[in-house]
Formats: structure tokens, C-alpha cells, sequence
């Protein structure tokens, strides 16, 4: 029997779901209980409960007779989640704003700005994506409210994969400029301790990341 405690759950959900948002795993593919088992050496135990969160935050969905299918974002689902997400960046400074942010927050930040920095030379669009997966990461512990970070993450990962679809038709070098403005915005908010900024910063550059998008998307490229 395989030892389902070699790989802690959390890490075979996380690494799915990240292989999801990056296309590894593109919308309308079939995921094999038994080859990711075999893939993590854990029996399908782990796996199908795995598969189950993921159902959950609607990144896969289970059709009987044909196994566990990598889901579609269609166009009206993807506006109607980013605008539940500037809603919810608004509460970030206001719903048990944290405190006092550690300087550990800024420092992930500042890091995070170099390794933008240097990805505009390599104009490696799955690096970026990556990158934007991270800032993603390393934002999320400035949110106090605990609900409300859970919520906000499982609506990122619902459509981040979809910024990696069009990233191949939007201008690179702009892409980075928004990053690092991002970030660079963020900080400032932070040093001023104006978790209200730190909200609104991540509100606006939702709504200017879905601006961007939009001209590209249709229902037929992006369809349930």
C-alpha cells in the first residue's frame, strides 16, 4: 500500500491547481486519479479528495462515465468574478485591516519587483504568469480578515488562467510596467501604513487588468 503521508495534501492540491492556471493542465482535459497517484506515489484516496476541492472552487467538475475534466471560464463568468473581486480589494483596509504590516511584507515585495524586473529581458510569458501567480501569494497575508482572504484566493485561481490566455496578444513590456507599478504602489501604502491604499491599489489593478483583457475575449475563446 502506498503511503498517503509522503506527500502532504496540501502541496499535491496546490500543485494541481497552480498546473491548472498555468495551462499544463488546459481547459477541457481529463485528470487521471490514477496517474497523478502514481504521479505523487499516494494512493487515489488523497487524489479524489484533492479533485473534490478543486471541484469545489469550480476549477474541474466531475462528469459521470468520463472522469474528473479541467473546466472552461466563459466571458460572462469572468466579468461577473472580477467585479466580486474589486468589491471584495475594497474591504481589504476596512474588514480587520492587518495592523501593522511586518517589514518581512515589504521586503517579499521589493524581491518580487526584481524578479518582475528581470523577466522583461527574458520575455518568458509563463515566468510572468508565475510571477504573477507569486504576487498574488505574497499579498494575500495583508488581508486580516480571514474569510475574506479564503474567498478572495479561491476567486483568483478561478481566473487567473485566463490572463495567461491572453497574455500572448497583450504588449509584454506593458504587462510588467502594471506589475511593477502594482507592487511599487503597494509598498508605498504599506510604509504609510494605509491599508485603505494597500485595498484600492489591488482593486484598481484588477479592474485595469480586466480592461486589458476584454478586447481579446469573446464567448468562442473563452467558453463554459
Amino acid at each position: 500500500m502506498k503511503n498517503d503521508k509522503s506527500v502532504p495534501g496540501e502541496h499535491i492540491y496546490k500543485t494541481i491547481r497552480e498546473r491548472i492556471c498555468l495551462g499544463d493542465y488546459p481547459p477541457g482535459e481529463t485528470l487521471s486519479e490514477k496517474v497523478l497517484a502514481d504521479e505523487f506515489g499516494v494512493s487515489r484516496t488523497p487524489i479524489r479528495k484533492v479533485l473534490q476541492r478543486l471541484e469545489y472552487e469550480k476549477l474541474v467538475t466531475v462528469k459521470r462515465g468520463i472522469g474528473t475534466i479541467v473546466t472552461h471560464v466563459n466571458l460572462r463568468s469572468l466579468k461577473e468574478i472580477y467585479g466580486l473581486r474589486m468589491k471584495l480589494a475594497e474591504m481589504i483596509g476596512t474588514l480587520l485591516p492587518v495592523a501593522n504590516p511586518k517589514e518581512e511584507h515589504i521586503e517579499s515585495l521589493e524581491e518580487l519587483m526584481d524578479q518582475v524586473r528581470d523577466v522583461r529581458a527574458e520575455r518568458d510569458v509563463r515566468k510572468l504568469a508565475k510571477l504573477n501567480i507569486l504576487m498574488h501569494e505574497v499579498r494575500q497575508p495583508l488581508i486580516g480578515n480571514e474569510e475574506l482572504r479564503g474567498v478572495f484566493d479561491t476567486l483568483y485561481y478561478r481566473t487567473s488562467r485566463v490572463w495567461l490566455q491572453v497574455l500572448p496578444y497583450l504588449d509584454f513590456d506593458e504587462e510588467v510596467d502594471f506589475m511593477m507599478e502594482e507592487i511599487e504602489q503597494t509598498i508605498k501604502a504599506l510604509l504609510a501604513g494605509d491599508m485603505c491604499a494597500v485595498g484600492l491599489v489591488r482593486r484598481n489593478g484588477i479592474s485595469l487588468c480586466l480592461e486589458r483583457m476584454i478586447d481579446y475575449l469573446s464567448v468562442g475563446t473563452v467558453e463554459e
